[in-house]
């Protein structure tokens, strides 16, 4: 009796929790009628009748309750991202080649060989225009583009813009999947970054695009490079991993929208490390605005070298401050010859920023349109003076 008084009341409620739990897998699992008290009663966790798969009744089911906004993100952009097959024209070193023309037995001339490289792009206007990496289509002969569904289309090319490291293609027909531009460009740090493409192409056998998830990890990245090579400003750089045939594809924000165009990592080995980098989609759109409207995009010419101010040239030409850069030669008729600068010109300031180096220069004019003018203050022979160089279309 004693035993019985003390636990009655805790055995009690484990056989009602016993119960009542079994209940609920057997709704869950297809054990008791749709629309049961344990399916949609009181204290219930699910709020709508559960049929006899386990199914929420017009609702969301098992599958659909893992997803979330990376996978709806992924979802929009996904049929529009493409794999880009390039056949390449490349010089090769032959040997016995050489020798045979060294003796005089062929005549001397460059001896070629194709060879297939692998890249990504995306698709951005419903009439086949494609962006990618223009070093995606260095020495191209023949470039096919190839859908998430399998399809396949020559390409041709629009436009080439080596400056960004953007190129544009046309495929022909109509219809297609088309990725949407993030409208407000402002990023930030730390917020999930979904990188989309086909890396190392058809190892994988697949015609589906690789989803990789990671985070915005800085942003205006200037990157330099050696002597000679392309140089890449105001960068936005991810950890979600871009490996070799992801250039060009697109880097996405969680509403589906896409933020930038992947481009190269920093890697000793070849493989991804965690640092990537994407050119922001506000320069994309950019490109592709120049080129609906005037069929490329133009590129901007200022018609002037400049060199940055030395001991030698500061004794030589009699001035004691540092800051600025010097006017080797102007071309006649230029923008710059319009703006009133000549040569031994010293300029002090661009925009009301000292001109200290010469990437406070580079990078004002790096992104600078055909039309846009650019404020200086430079000096002739000790005296000051004002100017403005409106930026003109190269020929």
């Amino acid at each position: 009796m004693r035993f019985s008084r003390e636990y009655s009341g805790v055995l009690a409620g484990l056989l009602v929790g016993v119960i009542f739990g079994g209940a609920l897998l057997l709704v869950r699992f297809g054990g008791l009628p749709a629309g049961s008290w344990f399916a949609s009663g009181p204290g219930s966790s699910v709020s709508k009748p559960v049929d006899e798969n386990g199914l929420i009744s017009g609702g969301l089911g098992l599958f659909e309750e893992r997803e979330n906004a990376i996978v709806l993100a992924t979802r929009r952009v996904a049929p529009a991202v493409v794999s880009i097959n390039v056949v390449q024209s490349q010089s090769i070193n032959d040997p016995s080649m050489k020798m045979w023309e060294r003796m005089g037995y062929i005549p001397r001339r460059e001896h070629l060989q194709h060879v297939q490289s692998m890249g990504s792009g995306v698709i951005v206007s419903s009439d086949g225009l494609v962006v990618t990496n223009s070093h995606v289509l260095e020495n191209a002969v023949q470039i096919i583009v190839t859908l998430s569904d399998g399809g396949q289309y020559q390409a041709r090319v629009v436009d080439v813009i080596d400056n960004f490291d953007l190129a544009v293609l046309q495929i022909p027909g109509s219809d297609f999947p088309v990725a949407k531009f993030a409208e407000n460009s402002f990023l930030n740090i730390g917020e999930w970054a979904i990188a989309i493409g086909s890396p190392y192409g058809y190892l994988l056998a697949d015609t589906q695009p690789t989803v990789t998830v990671g985070v915005i990890s800085a942003l205006n990245r200037d990157i330099k490079r050696k002597s000679g090579e392309r140089e890449y400003l105001g960068m936005i750089q991810t950890d979600a991993a871009i490996n070799p045939g992801n250039s060009g594809g697109p880097l996405v924000n969680t509403k589906g929208e896409v933020v930038g165009i992947n481009t190269f990592i920093f890697s000793d080995s070849g493989g991804n490390v965690g640092m990537g980098f994407a050119v922001p989609s506000s320069r994309v759109q950019q490109v592709l605005e120049e080129i609906r409207k005037y069929g490329h995009y133009r590129e901007g010419s200022l018609g002037f070298d400049l060199q940055k101010l030395s001991p030698g040239m500061m004794q030589y030409l009699g001035v004691k401050d540092p800051v600025g850069f010097l006017v080797l030669a102007v071309i006649p008729g230029s923008p710059a010859w319009k703006s009133g600068l000549r040569p031994k010109d010293i300029i002090r300031e661009v925009e009301g920023h000292a001109l200290s180096s010469s990437d406070v220069w580079y990078r004002l004019v790096y992104e600078a349109q055909v039309g846009d003018s650019i404020n200086f203050r430079a000096e002739r022979k000790n005296v000051s003076f004002n100017g403005k160089i409106i930026i003109e279309e190269s020929r």
